[in-house]
């Protein structure tokens, strides 16, 4: 909340007589209506009563119950009352709770403004100078410390409640996560796209003099990798924009394997795969899903690391029942980079720990292996 300067006290004095007004308003259209019933012989006296009670009571439930009513206040609090809501300036009540709040929002500053105006009527109905003096200061005063009592009340009636804010944080949270996903799904796609660039143009090079049939098919498998990088970036930078007309593309998983180790060969790494058939269409689309980025990151660090240029990819299920999902890639690794620490493993062991598996990574003799195990539809990881 802003430091309260005398041009905003002065404004908080206003606000409570609009609510003055508002109260004289409704209660000079009551004082009549009710008066014109009792002098009249032909209403009993019952009559009177209800419809006097409507009359008190209908208009001021009726606004302080209508959607718009909570915004309206709201902008009120912050231009007069110097509030500053932390989420912004509330919109219409979307719900019953958020309605009843707004209600006794309305009836407080009501009543609020009946205070001081009682008093001024008070000083001019009583006799006396100091008496009237002393009525009329007390309503000064009373407005300017009503003043202060809103503003500190408007938060809590006004903006929203314990419940709205946890759920907002349960939504930016939730909001966090799926961006975290899709930066490891980008991250995972393109990185596997931009090293199948790297190593074909560098095959590409050495060889176009040579065997221009050689560098030629690496220039198409080039293309065709970056091709399709730009379109998984484009779709992904389309949910980071959360563009909802934009259709999804489906996101790939164990079924596209074998487009994937295709790709890798093409790219001058000797991959010897063993996929079970028919293993993707048994797998939960999440454990089926995540396990094609692992062994896609897999292959990646292969392409970038192994020496000699080769790579093995175990994909199978083990335990009682086949409850489990076990993938292991590994590769010949020599050299200090062989002993890598990167953004892909810890996006893989983020996979891996959403998923409830475990994974272990790193060098073993002269071999790098990456092994991950995924339980499957309530299977446990060992």
């Amino acid at each position: 909340m802003q430091p309260v300067t005398d041009h905003r006290t002065y404004l908080r004095v206003v606000f409570v007589l609009i609510g003055s007004g508002l109260a004289m308003s409704l209660l000079l259209l009551d004082v009549t209506v009710i008066a014109a019933l009792a002098a009249s012989d032909a209403v009993p006296v019952w009559a009177v009563v209800v419809v006097g009670s409507v009359l008190v009571i209908a208009p001021v439930v009726g606004f302080g119950l209508v959607p718009a009513a909570r915004s309206i206040e709201a902008t009120a609090a912050e231009s007069l009352l110097g509030v500053e809501f932390a989420e912004g300036t509330p919109g219409p009540a979307t719900d019953w709770p958020q309605r009843r709040r707004t209600l006794a929002w309305f009836v407080t500053h009501l009543l609020a403004g009946t205070v001081p105006v009682g008093l001024v009527v008070a000083a001019i109905g009583l006799h006396g100078p100091v008496v009237t003096a002393v009525l009329l200061a007390a309503a000064v005063v009373s407005a300017f410390l009503l003043g202060g009592i809103l503003a500190a009340l408007a938060p809590s009636l006004l903006g929203p409640s314990q419940g709205e804010r946890l759920a907002r944080l349960e939504r930016d949270v939730s909001r966090a996560t799926e961006r975290n996903r899709i930066a490891r799904e980008i991250h995972d796609s393109v990185g596997h796209a931009l090293s199948l660039v790297t190593v074909q143009a560098a095959a590409a090079r050495r060889m176009i003099d040579r065997d221009p049939a050689f560098a030629d098919e690496a220039l198409d498998a080039i293309e065709e990798a970056s091709r399709s990088a730009a379109a998984d970036l484009d779709h992904m930078l389309g949910l980071l924009r959360e563009d909802g007309d934009r259709p999804r593309q489906p996101v790939p998983d164990l079924s596209s394997v074998d487009a994937l180790l295709a790709a890798t060969e093409a790219a001058g790494l000797e991959v010897e795969a063993t996929v079970p058939d028919g293993l993707a269409g048994a797998l939960p689309v999440a454990v089926s899903r995540e396990a094609y980025r692992i062994v896609q990151e897999g292959l990646t660090n292969a392409m970038r690391y192994a020496s000699p240029r080769r790579a093995t990819v175990t994909v199978g299920t083990i335990g009682a029942a086949d409850r489990v999902l076990e993938l292991v890639v590994s590769n010949p690794a020599s050299g200090p980079r062989a002993d890598r620490r990167g953004r892909g493993l810890r996006g893989i062991s983020e996979r891996v720990a959403a998923l409830g598996g475990d994974m272990s990574a790193g060098r073993e003799q002269d071999h790098w292996t990456l092994s991950v195990r995924l339980p499957i539809a309530g299977g446990r990881a060992r």
